[in-house]
This record gives C-alpha cells, structure tokens and sequence, in this order.
C-alpha cells in the first residue's frame, strides 16, 4: 500500500516514457518487475491522503524523503527534458515573435490590435493565445473575428481587391463596403471608437454576431 498526498507524482514515477525523472521511474519500474515476478499475487495500491489530514506518519514519511538532497553530475547545471522543452518552447515563440514584426508575414490587410499596457499584441502558445483565448468559446464568433482581423472578409473591399464577382456596395448604401467602413461608418450596424484592443472587437461582435459572415448561412458561417 503506497499513501501518497501526491497521485500526479505517484504516476510519474512509475511512467517510463520521456519525462524529465525518466532514469528514476525505469529504476522503480524495473524494481517492481523483479519483484512482481517473485509472485503472482503481489500487487500494488495508491492510496490518496490529503496533507490538510495532517496524518502523522505520512508527515514522518515525507520529511524522511525530503532531506536527501541528491545532485547529478558534476556541475550544477538543468539539462532535464522538461527544462530544454520550456527553452525549446521559448525560443519558438521569440522567433515567431519576430517573424510577426514583418508586414510580409502579418499581411497587408492585418489588424494591429494591442494589449492593455500599449504594446502591440503577439502571438503565445499559452492558453491559446490572445486570440484564441478570447473567442476560442465559439466556433462561429472566432470564423468571423479571424475573418475581420485578417481582411479575408465575405466583404465589397475583398471581392474588388481579388476581381470577385460579388457587389462592392455595402447594404446601407455606402459605395464599398470595407472593413474601415463596417467598424465605423456603417448606418446598419453598431459601431465602435477605433479598435485597440480585443476587447473592442469582442463589443462590436456583441451587437453583430453574424458581421463578417457569409450570408448564405444564417449563423454566418461558411
């Protein structure tokens, strides 16, 4: 019987695939194949005890583990799998950081937009991203904001820059219906002051869910 206040650490250890205690747990699991192997009926169970229990001899128990303190090497140095996964990782998201910065790579038509201390916003891997994160909770809304955001829009401005068959004319009257127009100007729809953040965008989207849509299909998905 194995009491453990930490189930999450009771799997790792006994996890052979690629972690950063990987040469432990293969220890612990070849231990435990030798000793499985002496018996056919010998088996093992993890059981939870919450440290707010306070039991007494679990807390004899981890203060025992905790004292050894065990380097690896001969110099002091995080060469772990989890640690050049996170610098891995890092240096990704700096180089996307700065591919981001080149019109060439955002696209002519890119919605700059920017994060509550002013500066402009950037792609993460974390929780999504901004983007993702925001509107990520409907399929339907995020189409349309990718849409609004990219320029690539069932919009008067696209069909004329990519000679497409469709009316330019915006359906309160106006000559072209861009995106500058359908933000600000239009009569038809709510407007908003000049988009800053995601949130702003989020407002607009509030009062015009179907905005950027295709027209075709009533939820404005396509």
């Amino acid at each position: 019987m194995v009491f453990t206040d930490s189930m999450g650490s009771a799997h790792r250890a006994v996890d052979p695939s690629v972690h950063s205690g990987q040469a432990f747990s293969l220890s612990v699991c070849r231990a435990l194949q030798e000793w499985f192997e002496a018996d056919d009926l010998r088996r093992i169970t993890f059981v939870y005890v919450p440290s707010a229990l306070r039991w007494d001899i679990h807390g004899e128990a981890h203060k025992y583990v905790t004292e050894l303190n065990v380097r690896v090497g001969r110099r002091k140095t995080d060469n772990s799998i989890d640690t050049l996964r996170s610098r891995a990782a890092h240096s990704v998201l700096d180089a996307w950081n700065s591919t981001f910065q080149d019109p060439t790579y955002q696209g002519s038509e890119f919605l700059e937009l920017q994060q509550p201390d002013g500066r402009l916003l950037q792609p993460s891997y974390l929780n999504g991203g901004p983007w993702l994160s925001t509107f990520g909770h409907s399929i339907t809304e995020f189409a349309c904001v990718c849409r609004c955001i990219t320029g690539h829009a069932p919009i008067g401005a696209y069909y004329r820059r990519f000679k497409i068959n469709e009316p330019h004319g915006c359906t309160c009257g106006a000559a072209l219906q861009s995106r500058q127009h359908i933000l600000f100007r239009c009569r038809d729809r709510y407007s908003v002051h000049y988009p800053r953040f995601l949130g702003d965008i989020a407002a607009f989207m509030k009062y015009n869910p179907t905005v950027f849509g295709f027209t075709r299909d009533p939820s404005g998905v396509g």
